[in-house]
């Protein structure tokens, strides 16, 4: 199986490519900026190049940026949309310019609002963002919510906008989400048909991007909580299920497992290993 995990950034993009081969990955994840602020700073040439060549030198296939927490594409607030969209496009061109492959991102929540008008304006902000980006390369990924009545809490609702996006558009399903929205992926069949359905609105191998994460909250609770692989409430049968399901077997598995205790990251990968069939 192709798998990896989000790897830190401090110190310089570099180490984040260190960290991954390491760690025994195949691939991995980073922000190029951080998560909790609008701001960036700007790229620096030299350490973009250090960043490119430890990639190839390593072989780490795909690269995954993802974007920063605080984008909200379905917002109500026309400041914090415009925000969301001006931010979505800078973070699309830095993937670029790091040389990722792909860049995942959430595509926020409105409240109570209506899911239908909320898509709608996604569709748009996602729209007026990558024309602002001027980029024509780079994978764009839709990931899952964990609150099932938030946009892309079904899973359908991103298999829509890929529809809608086109043929450079993806899916990144996240294992914790989907539990806590209500996909008891234990159940093999659910898995199944959930996978069925999305391949067919957006059509086949769409979910490019897996976050294995195991859920410290019960099935539907809406928690976004990630917990250690097969300590959580998903387990080893849930976790079996997605990594050996045949329709994901060209999908790239990043964890997004706690850190803690140290060494966490290669127990849980040798975890993951050991349920993969593939």
């Amino acid at each position: 199986m192709n798998i990896g995990i989000h790897a830190g950034i401090a110190g310089g993009l570099v180490n984040a490519a260190h960290e991954a081969e390491r760690k025994g990955c195949t691939t991995f994840q980073i922000f190029t900026k951080s998560p909790q602020q609008w701001a960036a700073n700007d790229l620096v040439a030299s350490g973009v190049d250090l960043f490119k060549e430890a990639v190839k030198a390593y072989k780490l296939s795909p690269v995954i940026v993802h974007t920063s927490y605080l984008l909200n594409l379905a917002s109500l607030d026309p400041e914090l949309l415009k925000k969301s969209i001006d931010s979505f496009a800078i973070e699309i061109r830095r993937a670029e310019a790091v040389g990722a492959d792909y860049i995942t991102t959430h595509i926020g929540s409105c409240g109570e609002c209506d899911k239908k008008e909320a898509l709608e304006r996604i569709l748009k902000a996602i729209q007026e963002a990558v024309a602002l980006s001027r980029s024509e390369k780079i994978g764009i990924l839709f990931e899952n919510s964990a609150k099932i009545k938030s946009p892309g809490g079904e899973l359908k609702d991103l298999a829509l906008l890929v529809k809608q996006c086109g043929k450079r558009y993806g899916i990144t399903l996240d294992t914790c989400h989907a539990f806590a929205a209500g996909y008891d992926f234990r159940e093999q069949n659910v898995l199944k048909i959930c996978l069925k359905e999305v391949a067919e609105i957006a059509g086949p191998a769409k979910v490019k991007v897996v976050h294995l994460n195991d859920s410290k909250g019960e099935l539907g609770s809406g928690l976004d909580r990630h917990e250690h692989l097969g300590e959580g409430t998903l387990g080893q049968e849930g976790l079996s299920n997605v990594v050996n399901d045949s329709s994901l077997k060209n999908a790239a598995f990043i964890l997004e497992t706690p850190k803690e205790p140290e060494g966490s990251d290669v127990r849980n990968l040798e975890y993951a290993r050991k349920l993969s069939k593939k």
